[in-house]
């Protein structure tokens, strides 16, 4: 500290003599000095001593900005501090700062305004406009330096780093010309630390770029005046080798810096600091009843906290809790029953974070009850007993352990899985596991409409008799009878035709806010379906307004959200932009409204759709008869129209359609398994005049009907049990409404906790039995080839399906157990499928570039080069020698890849040329495209091996960059880990190895969050072994042998303990290895 005093004290002298101006221009001066000589401790002192100015002045002009400017340079001073008596200094400065604001005027309250003025490239470059034109003219370089700092701690206040990062730049570029024109390397190695921390503060990649040719820039002078000195002396040369070892920093690395840990630590408290901040001025605000003010502040305190991967749940807690103690006040003075509704939310998402006692949270969550009643009904009575909700919750878990268990007795009872697939037992034992399972979901079906009939019950005791006959309608999966005990509350009330007036709707609007309330009590509501503005403003056109991620409240059993795109509740749709506000509080003639063609086009066709099947929860059922009556003879109801709807309803889900594809990626069972079944049994029966709800209903009378075939039948019904079967199995697995599922093995071996694993594990099912999927896809493929044209045949005369919808065809078990890492039985369907294609050409085509996929899998690269050329031959004979196409690149593609992992490289990269200039050809030379992409993955590979890394590097950058643009910026996507691999890989080949780790713990990540942290899959056993070799590197063995032995693990698991296989003859070696240095 003695050495900063010393630093410090001719800006304090002139503070002394000449008064604050002139000792915040040294202040300043040796800011910029500490920052180039990477003195930390100096740097931390005088951001304080710069507050410490501003606190005076403030004081003395009793000017807010300046005290928030102090507070904001504390701030910064404590981010980089990592002296522990220095940061007390610094932590009693702020509390003092803000005692000092708190006496001021109300303007003391408001938070820094963000700088909206330079957040563009091109007005931050106005702002240097001055300063560049004075750098240029040769001006002064004291003054230009001061000038410079005097920005970059403008943007520390206004925390804006784009101009923060311009400023320190510009700070590097005044040393590297200084040092440019002197010779003096001191200067260069000023200009670098500069740009290095100019390069940790930057977040674009064009910032990035050009501060990273500035280091370049900068090295290359260093080398010239070094070489010049060569000339000179060979003693002047020993002497300035040494000063350049101990002066400089690597290009593309921060300056080195010891304190990491303490960083960290630092920046914890800087958070800690604001969040303290925010909330205490939020109770401020709450107690002068500025609602707004306190809930954006509290708002901003927990998006300090919030990370959904690993969230600070004590302190999201608190921030929830206050946060539903404004929603209550907002309830009553508005009286409005939604308030209360997100109030009761806001407590039990707090309460689902909470280890704690729960009593404080009762009894608000009571409160929020009373005041409901009380402010929104005009009933002044105590709220139901919180008991109640106990019960309530105990009851729907039994409903799932009943579920559960009856899952269980199906499985043991009637498995067709234990059989081969050719067995004739095997149908026999499907139709009664699909009988079983159709009757399991309509008991379902029946349990939740008596538990919901009980919740609405007990409003009803509380707010009175309705004032006219009603009846709750069931929506979607309720009503079509795929209903699972973890789905969404979907519903519209009905009310007798005559008595739609205000009181009516009043009533059963504050039903529907009651029943709302008490199923929120249910504990798994999450909280972006309340549509909460200061957490999820679904309805601003600003992205950032869409923030919270509940990731810990338990999804299940909830009303359907507030959404624009959801809303199927009573309460319907808040207005928007483009669209009047909906209710689904209506006639029996008003909503049947809706299935009128012109109407549901202006509406958007998925609201017609969902209020066309419907099935009778609790009131008069008669009104559900009525409109179903309305609905069925809908004037609308011809059969061209009829078919006009089903293409719509089609083109709404044509994701999910073109998502039936076998894959060893972790699977959405909702989006990508569930879907597609019900939905092409629902188009079916619309075609077909069939308007039963129920889709095992609608398919009983398609068959019927005549309409579809006993097997057809057959295979649509247990196509629709095997994907409702696995939806509730995963709910149950994952423990709600968690819907992801893997088609690939769980580890039986635990794997290690990763250093890079520090988050929420999510929950993954892991399908008992592949045959489940097979059987799927037997039946999903030939439907969704012939789904499309089935629907346009006008006057249907025949069966809808020309051929039965069941391809269990060698070519297909190929193509499935290829994507789920059989590799072995991939190979013999797939030969298979090759001799049973006869002389059609494209299918043999087809079928030997996919063996030679499998071989090249399977390690042998030999028969993988044979069976590609053969392909690649008769593709060239069916397409033509010259002509472009998709298969010819492709197998190009392949040969080259082959040839590369010969070794061969030359002959690679000749094969690789021929590719991608075929696919520019077909695809365009600028156009983002998978295929492009992978070949230029491919040249990385090749000149990577060939040892020019930075080509390489080049290469992968560019595929990068590529896939990004195609699949998003922020997507896991399996290529896109590749490349980072690749990259990590080439940053090892150069021998930074940290920089390798971080590209392999980053594609690692993704890769988990793409196969699952527990699926045993070669993506994720290549990045393990990789962050192996990096431990090993670093000399600690046993993090090396621990990270190989899950590799070998894993892979016994991929290759079925197959030790032939030279993946497994790696590892093992590396293990080997390792246990060797650890021994000697």
């Amino acid at each position: 500290m003695l050495r900063v005093c010393e630093k410090l004290r001719e800006a304090d002298e002139k503070g002394r003599r000449y008064g604050l101006a002139r000792a915040e221009t040294g202040y300043l001066r040796a800011l910029v000095d500490a920052m180039a000589d990477t003195d930390r401790l100096a740097e931390v002192e005088l951001l304080k001593t710069l507050g410490d100015v501003n606190v005076e002045k403030g004081r003395l002009g009793k000017d807010v900005g300046k005290f928030n400017t102090a507070l904001a340079l504390y701030i910064a001073a404590m981010v980089r501090c990592y002296h522990e008596e220095q940061a007390d200094g610094i932590e009693h400065r702020y509390h003092y700062t803000e005692r000092l604001l708190q006496g001021l005027s109300s303007q003391g309250k408001e938070q820094p305004t963000e700088d909206k003025e330079t957040t563009t490239p091109a007005k931050v470059a106005a702002k240097f406009e001055d300063l560049d034109k004075r750098r240029a003219a040769r001006d002064n370089t004291d003054s230009l330096l001061v000038g410079y700092a005097q920005v970059m701690v403008e943007a520390i206040v206004k925390d804006n780093s784009m101009l923060e990062t311009e400023a320190i730049k510009s700070l590097g570029d005044v040393y590297l010309k200084r040092g440019t024109e002197t010779g003096d390397t001191r200067n260069l190695t000023r200009a670098t630390a500069l740009y290095n921390r100019a390069l940790a503060r930057c977040h674009n990649v064009h910032g990035t770029v050009v501060i990273v040719h500035r280091l370049l820039h900068t090295s290359r002078i260093r080398q010239d005046i070094t070489t010049t000195r060569n000339k000179r002396s060979t003693r002047t040369q020993k002497q300035q080798d040494v000063r350049e070892r101990t002066g400089h920093f690597s290009p593309f690395s921060a300056a080195p810096s010891s304190d990491g840990t303490t960083s960290k630590v630092n920046d914890d408290m800087l958070v800690i600091l604001s969040y303290r901040r925010y909330i205490k001025t939020a109770d401020r605000d709450l107690g002068n009843g500025d609602l707004d003010a306190a809930e954006q502040n509290l708002a901003a305190a927990l998006k300090l906290v919030h990370d959904h991967s690993k969230p600070e749940k004590a302190k999201e807690a608190d921030c929830l809790c206050r946060l539903g103690d404004v929603y209550v006040e907002r309830g009553k003075r508005t009286g409005e029953g939604r308030k209360f509704t997100q109030a009761a939310a806001l407590y039990n998402a707090s309460m689902a974070r909470s280890d704690g006692p729960k009593e404080n949270m009762v009894t608000k969550l009571q409160e929020t009850e009373r005041q409901f009643l009380k402010n929104t009904c005009n009933l002044d009575c105590e709220p139901c007993p919180y008991s109640g909700a106990l019960d309530h919750r105990n009851e729907l878990d039994n409903l799932r352990a009943r579920a559960k268990s009856q899952l269980e007795t199906i499985h043991q009872e009637h498995n067709p899985y234990q059989y081969d697939e050719d067995d004739p037992v095997v149908r026999e034992v499907e139709i009664k596991r699909a009988e079983a399972i159709k009757n399991l979901f309509k008991s379902i079906t029946v349990e939740r409409r008596e538990f919901i009939q009980v919740l609405t019950d007990e409003c009803i005791a509380k707010l009175g008799p309705p004032p006219c006959k009603y009846a709750f309608m069931g929506l979607g999966s309720q009503a079509t009878e795929l209903v699972t005990p973890y789905s969404d509350l979907e519903f519209a009330i009905l009310i007798e035709e005559g008595k739609d007036d205000d009181d009516t709707r009043r009533y059963f609007l504050n039903l529907t806010h009651y029943l709302h309330l008490k199923v929120i009590n249910l504990g798994e509501t999450i909280l972006p379906a309340m549509a909460i503005p200061s957490l999820n403003d679904f309805l601003s056109e600003d992205p950032e307004k869409d923030w919270f991620f509940d990731s810990v409240t338990p999804r299940g059993f909830a009303f359907d959200g507030f959404m624009p795109w959801a809303s199927k509740t009573p309460f319907g749709r808040d207005q928007t932009k483009s669209k009047p506000p909906v209710s689904l509080i209506q006639t029996p003639t008003e909503l049947a409204e809706y299935q009128h063609l012109h109407i549901a086009l202006a509406e958007g066709y998925h609201l017609s759709d969902i209020l066309r099947r419907v099935t009778y929860l609790t009131g008069d059922e008669s009104l559900v008869d009525e409109y179903t009556s309305i609905v069925n003879n809908s004037v609308d109801r011809s059969p061209v129209l009829s078919r006009l709807s089903a293409m719509l309803i089609l083109k709404d889900n044509i994701r999910e359609i073109k998502n039936v594809e076998p894959t060893d990626q972790l699977l959405d069972v909702k989006k990508e398994i569930y879907r597609f079944p019900s939905v092409s049994v629902d188009v079916l029966s619309i075609c077909c005049g069939i308007t039963i709800p129920s889709v095992w209903g609608m398919i009983e009378e398609l068959h019927k009907t005549q309409q579809i075939s006993d097997e057809d039948a057959h295979h649509l019904t247990v196509l629709i049990s095997i994907s409702a079967e696995l939806r509730l199995r995963t709910y149950i697995a994952n423990g709600g409404q968690k819907d992801r599922l893997s088609p690939l093995t769980e580890m039986k071996v635990q794997l290690d906790k990763h250093d890079v694993d520090d988050t929420i594990v999510e929950s993954v099912f892991h399908i008992p039995d592949s045959k489940m999927l097979f059987r799927y896809y037997y039946t999903a493929f030939p439907l969704k080839r012939c789904i499309m044209d089935t629907i346009q045949i006008e006057n249907q005369t025949t069966k809808i399906f020309p051929t039965a919808i069941f391809d269990n065809s060698s070519q297909t078990r190929g193509r499935i157990t290829h994507q789920l890492l059989q590799f072995d039985a991939s190979v013999r369907h797939l030969e298979a499928a090759l001799k049973e294609a006869g002389g059609d050409e494209e299918k043999q085509s087809s079928s030997l570039n996919n063996i030679g996929t499998c071989w090249r899998d399977l390690g042998d690269q030999r028969k993988a080069v044979s069976y590609h050329e053969q392909s690649l031959k008769m593709t060239k004979a069916i397409y033509g020698d010259t002509n472009p196409h998709p298969d010819i690149a492709s197998s190009l593609n392949n040969i080259g890849a082959c040839w590369s992992d010969l070794g061969d490289r030359r002959k690679a990269i000749s094969y690789h040329e021929q590719s991608l200039k075929m696919r520019k050809a077909i695809y365009g030379e600028t156009t983002p495209h998978p295929d492009i992409a992978s070949s230029l993955n491919n040249f990385g590979n090749c000149w990577s091996d060939l040892g020019d890394q930075r080509k390489a590097i080049s290469y992968y950058e560019q595929s990068l960059k590529m896939m990004k643009a195609i699949y998003g910026e922020t997507t896991p996507h399996p290529d896109i880990a590749k490349s980072l691999h690749n990259i990590g890989a080439c940053w090892h080949e150069f021998g930074d190895h940290s920089k390798a780790m971080r590209y392999y713990e980053l594609s690692l990540k993704m890769r988990q969050a793409i196969y699952g942290k527990t699926t045993p899959h070669p993506d994720i056993a290549s990045s393990l072994n990789n962050i192996g070799a990096c431990w090993h590197e670093f000399g600690d063995h046993s993090k090396a042998i621990s990270s190989y032995e899950q590799t070998l693990n894993m892979m016994k698991v991929i290759y079925e303990d197959n030790t032939l296989h030279p993946n497994i003859a790696i590892v093992l070696n590396n293990i080997r290895s390792c246990k060797s240095t650890l021994h000697e």
